[in-house]
């Protein structure tokens, strides 16, 4: 068994692990809050801060199987929270579509940061995802893996799906 699939079986957790699915599209399924962390208030608490805030589950057309990852990132799960729990899916309309990317920051110096502590530490300070919420069916019509472009703003990858809402962390383009 390789790293990728032990990855896999295990849950993407580090930044370094989630790496692979950096730039590509997915579809997430399941969104579970962990360890009691919640929303209140538009506040994110959390009575462990150092256990993952939630879990997804995740379909990439990179890998055949379900990828269950884990959201470290207090911005990240204050997105996922207000699209699965304050907004609501109605599932046989619409679907949540996420890019997960350390590597869209909107100032050099971010990226360069962000990069740097990737090699070192395997994980960077920064929210990495944008979460949309896309008629159902986009993404299995997506060709190929619709990946980020990376010389060009998130927004139009984003803009590309036709979203009815979504969510982009402020630190990125």
């Amino acid at each position: 068994m390789n790293l990728l699939d032990n990855q896999l079986k295990s849950g993407l957790r580090k930044d370094r692990d989630w790496g692979f699915i950096d730039g590509e599209l997915c579809l997430i399924s399941d969104f579970i809050p962990l360890a009691g962390s919640v929303v209140i208030n538009e506040t994110v608490t959390s009575p462990n801060t150092s256990l993952p805030y939630a879990s997804i589950s995740i379909e990439c057309k990179k890998s055949s199987e379900k990828i269950i990852g884990y959201v470290t990132h207090k911005i990240d799960f204050f997105h996922l929270w207000k699209i699965f729990k304050d907004r609501g899916i109605d599932n046989n309309k619409e679907a949540i579509l996420m890019y997960w990317t350390a590597k869209h920051y909107k100032h050099k110096i971010l990226q360069k940061f962000s990069n740097l502590l990737l090699t070192i530490l395997g994980g960077t300070p920064f929210p990495k995802m944008v979460i949309m919420v896309c008629p159902k069916g986009i993404f299995k019509g997506c060709s190929g893996e619709s990946p980020l472009f990376p010389d060009k703003e998130i927004m139009v990858s984003v803009y590309g799906l036709m979203p009815v809402k979504w969510y982009l962390p402020e630190l990125m383009k």
